[in-house]
């Protein structure tokens, strides 16, 4: 508490602010294995609540002095307190909530960021991000988090990742109109969540399908060797998802998300055409191709209204 000692000339120094930051962080290496000694093994994230709590005084106290190196002490301590933080959520949470808790986080670093401009909180928020993805999208170990239930939509699946790509949303709303160029080669964040979120969302769409026709406890994709159900739902899953990310790249003016749209689009009048239709016969396949059709009028007339004389008139 050494550097609320100080006055105004405190928010001019960095050593004291450091200092108090290595002590929570000595303290904190210190009481973890007391605590399991002590039996409170169970109760270890209270540890670094408690020392990001202990530091927000520091972060009022620096909110309130002026001068040129206060913004630089501010993130500093700040990025301690959410440190702590972040280190609590897989040391008291396991499975799909360290997931949620990074995500939730990650959102209030960009809401952070907006009133504390500092790359350096800029840098942590896409770390996070960037777990949370690889740990949704790469992980198959997510799938044995826990077993199968019996309700279809309405399960684990649903909030373990609508919740995260709700967060990348969020993030990037927060962050549009902003610097948010963690480095200069790279784009905003508030270009690259979008597409993050709209990926969980795609993968939350063919998990809930994968889950609606799996048997057992154990979830099970059979995207070429499924029932005609199955890969019909696939197919219509998909294209409602392409229409949907098509209208939202339209009403948001993103050539980025046209151009998935667009593309996944194709993939599945492909898939529709070289793989479901192909075990359709009689009265059944003319009534795809006519539905199929009807989809790809429609598209076509929104790409000629919209994407195409927006994309004329910006020329």
């Amino acid at each position: 508490f050494y550097p609320l000692l100080l006055g105004e000339e405190g928010g001019e120094t960095r050593l004291p602010w450091i200092a108090a930051v290595l002590a929570s962080a000595v303290f904190f290496l210190a009481a973890r294995p007391a605590l399991g000694v002590l039996g409170y093994a169970g109760f270890i994230g209270a540890l670094p609540v408690a020392q990001a709590l202990l530091l927000a005084p520091h972060v009022v106290r620096m909110r309130r002095l002026q001068g040129p190196r206060s913004l630089a002490n501010l993130a500093l301590v700040a990025g301690a307190a959410l440190a702590f933080i972040t280190v609590a959520i897989p040391l008291q949470l396991d499975n799909e909530w360290i997931t949620l808790g990074w995500a939730l986080l990650g959102a209030a670093l960009a809401w952070l960021y907006t009133r504390v401009p500092h790359k350096g909180l800029l840098a942590w928020c896409a770390g996070l991000f960037a777990a949370v993805f690889a740990r949704l999208v790469f992980n198959q170990a997510v799938f044995s988090y826990h077993p199968r239930g019996g309700m279809v939509v309405l399960n684990w699946y649903l909030y373990a990742y609508l919740v995260p790509a709700v967060c990348f949303f969020a993030a990037a709303r927060l962050l549009k109109d902003r610097d948010d160029r963690v480095l200069p080669a790279l784009p905003g964040l508030s270009r690259i969540l979008p597409a993050g979120g709209a990926v969980l969302l795609f993968l939350l769409l063919n998990i809930e399908i994968a889950d609606a026709f799996s048997t057992g406890p154990v979830l099970t994709f059979n995207l070429a060797h499924g029932s005609l159900a199955q890969d019909l739902s696939y197919t219509i899953g998909w294209a409602v998802f392409a229409i949907l990310m098509l209208v939202a790249g339209v009403t948001s003016r993103s050539r980025v998300a046209r151009v998935a749209a667009i593309l996944l689009l194709t993939a599945t009048v492909l898939k529709a055409f070289l793989h479901d239709l192909s075990s359709l016969s009689g009265l059944y396949r003319v009534a795809s191709f006519v539905g199929l059709a009807m989809c790809l009028a429609g598209v076509a007339v929104i790409l000629q209204k919209f994407v195409l004389r927006r994309t004329e008139a910006s020329e």
